[in-house]
C-alpha cells in the first residue's frame, strides 16, 4: 500500500516535472527565488536580471567578484561601500558598469582603485572623503564627473580624465588640496561651479586638446576669455585681470596665498562665490566702475586687505563676502547698493564704523558689527558704531541687532537749521549796518545842510554889520 502511494506521488512529481519543460527558463525567473544573496562579503540584490552589490559586510576586501551564481555583477549600488573605513584599494571587474551615489564615500583608507574597462555611470559623491586615494584613472565609456564625485579627496596628486568626458560637475574635485596637475579633456564643455575650489597646490592645467578653453598667465579661461575658471597656486604678486573678462567664476583664486594686490578691469561685471576667498597674502583690491555683484565668500578670509571701496555700479554683497577680512579699517558703501548679505562683514574686528547707503534695502543678519568669542558664540566688535538715514533698512537692522548708530539725515537736519540760523543772524547784521550807513548818510547830510545855513546866516550876520559900521562913521 505505501508502495503504491509513493508511485502514485512520484508519477505527479514526474508529470508536474514534465509540464514544466514546455516553459523557457529565464535568468530573472531562476534568481526570483534568491532575489537576494550574501555571500559573507556583500549583499547582492537582483536588478534587470542581474545583481547589484547593495553593501558590503567584510570588514576587508581587496576585489569585488564579476559573476555569483552564474549571474553578471553589474552594479554598486548607493552607499554599499560607505564608510567601510578598512578597505585600502579593490579592484573593480569589467563587468560593473555603474557605481551608484554615495557608493565609496568615506572610505578613508581607500588609497587605491581599478575603475572597470566598460564603466558608463558614476554616481553623485561617489567617492567624497576618500582622504587616502592619490590616482584615478577613469574609462573613455565615461562623459560626465557628476557633482562632489572626488570632492575632499584630498591627498590626490592627480587624475587622468578620458577625452570623452563632456561635463565637470558642481564640485567634482572641491578640496582636492593636494591635486598639482590637470588635464583638460579634449570634449569638455562645461564647468560647474565650485568644480575646482581650494585647489591649494595646482601648479599646471594643460589645455592644449580642447578648443573650447586655453590657458594664459597661469589663468584657465574660455576660448573667448571673458570667463576664468581657475588660476594656479603658483600665481603671485601683483595680479592683473585681463580686460576683457566679465566674469571671474567660484573659486577660481581660491588658496591662492601668494597673491598680494588685485586689479580688476572695467570690463567685469561678476564676482562668483569663493572666487577670491582664502587669500590671505592680498593687500589691495583695485575695484574698477562696472562691476554689479560680489557673490558669497568671495574675499573671505582675506586677512590683510585693509580697506574696501566697493564701486557705484555695486547692486549687491553676497553673504560672508568679506568676513574674516581681519585688517580691514574702512568699508565704503556707496549709493546704490541694494542687498547685503548675512555676515558679509562679519569677523572683521577692526571696522568700526560703516556707512550704510539710503538704497539699501536688504540687509542680512550679523552682516555688520558682529564677531565671534572664545566659545565660537556671536559677540558685538568692540566701539562699532553705524551711520544710517532713519527709517531706513540699516536703521532697522541697528535697532535689532543692539547695534549703536547715528542718524546721518537728523544731523543734516540740525545743521541745515543751523546754516539757516546763521544766515539769517547774518542777514540782520548786513541790514543793520546798511541801516546804520544810511543813518550816517543823512545825518551827515542834515549837518552839512545846518553846517551851510550857519555858515550863510553868519555871513549875512557879518555882512550887514560892515554895512552899519560903515553908516555909522
Amino acid at each position: 500500500m505505501k508502495i503504491s502511494k509513493l508511485l502514485s506521488s512520484a508519477a505527479a512529481v514526474i508529470t508536474a516535472l514534465t509540464s514544466l519543460a514546455g516553459f523557457p527558463v529565464r535568468a530573472e525567473d531562476a534568481l526570483s527565488v534568491e532575489s537576494e544573496l550574501t555571500d559573507g562579503a556583500f549583499v547582492y540584490e537582483v536588478v534587470d536580471g542581474s545583481y547589484t552589490i547593495v553593501k558590503c559586510t567584510a570588514t576587508v576586501v581587496t576585489s569585488v567578484p564579476a559573476v555569483r551564481n552564474g549571474v553578471s555583477v553589474t552594479a554598486i549600488g548607493d552607499g554599499a561601500f560607505s564608510g567601510c573605513t578598512g578597505i585600502s584599494e579593490i579592484d573593480l571587474p569589467d563587468s560593473i558598469k555603474s557605481i551608484g551615489d554615495n557608493a565609496f564615500v568615506g572610505c578613508s583608507s581607500l588609497q587605491k582603485i581599478t575603475f572597470p574597462a566598460r564603466l558608463e555611470h558614476l554616481g553623485e559623491f561617489a567617492f567624497m572623503g576618500c582622504s587616502m586615494l592619490t590616482t584615478v584613472e577613469l574609462p573613455d565609456t565615461l562623459t560626465e564627473i557628476p557633482k562632489y564625485a572626488f570632492s575632499m579627496c584630498d591627498h590626490m596628486t592627480e587624475i587622468q580624465l578620458p577625452d570623452s568626458i563632456t561635463t565637470i560637475g558642481e564640485g567634482a574635485f572641491y578640496e582636492c588640496t593636494s591635486l598639482e596637475k590637470f588635464r583638460i579633456p579634449a570634449k569638455l564643455k562645461e564647468i560647474k561651479p565650485n568644480a575646482f575650489q581650494e585647489w591649494y597646490s595646482i601648479q599646471e592645467i594643460d589645455a592644449s586638446a580642447n578648443d573650447s578653453f586655453t590657458v594664459e598667465d597661469g589663468m584657465l579661461m574660455d576660448a573667448k576669455k571673458s570667463v576664468i575658471y581657475r588660476g594656479l597656486a603658483s600665481i603671485e604678486g601683483d595680479l592683473y585681470i585681463p580686460n576683457g573678462v566679465t566674469t571671474v567664476r567660484t573659486s577660481a583664486f581660491s588658496g591662492c596665498g601668494r597673491i598680494t594686490n588685485l586689479f580688476l578691469p572695467e570690463s567685469l561685471t561678476l564676482i562668483e562665490s569663493y572666487a577670491f576667498s582664502f587669500c590671505p597674502n592680498i593687500k589691495n583690491v583695485d575695484f574698477s566702475e562696472g562691476l554689479t555683484a560680489i557673490g558669497e565668500s568671495a574675499f573671505a578670509y582675506d586677512q590683510s586687505i585693509t580697506s574696501i571701496s566697493v564701486p557705484t555700479t555695486v547692486t549687491e554683497i553676497g553673504s560672508l563676502a568679506f568676513a574674516y577680512n581681519l585688517s580691514a579699517e574702512q568699508a565704503i558703501l556707496p549709493e546704490g547698493i541694494e542687498t547685503i548679505g548675512a555676515k558679509a562683514f562679519i569677523g572683521c574686528d577692526k571696522l568700526l564704523n560703516v556707512s550704510v547707503p539710503k538704497s539699501v534695502t536688504s540687509i542680512g543678519e550679523m552682516a555688520f558689527g558682529k564677531t565671534y568669542g572664545d566659545t565660537d558664540s556671536t559677540i558685538d566688535v568692540d566701539g562699532f558704531s553705524m551711520s544710517v538715514y532713519s527709517g531706513s533698512e540699516a536703521q532697522k537692522y541697528a535697532k535689532s541687532s543692539k547695534v549703536k548708530y547715528t542718524v546721518v539725515d537728523r544731523s543734516l537736519k540740525n545743521m541745515a537749521f543751523i546754516v539757516i540760523a546763521v544766515g539769517l543772524l547774518l542777514t540782520a547784521v548786513v541790514f543793520a549796518f546798511v541801516l546804520m550807513a544810511r543813518g550816517k548818510k543823512s545825518a551827515d547830510r542834515g549837518a552839512k545842510k545846518a553846517k551851510k545855513k550857519a555858515d550863510q546866516q553868519a555871513a549875512e550876520e557879518s555882512y550887514e554889520k560892515i554895512l552899519s559900521d560903515g553908516e555909522k562913521k
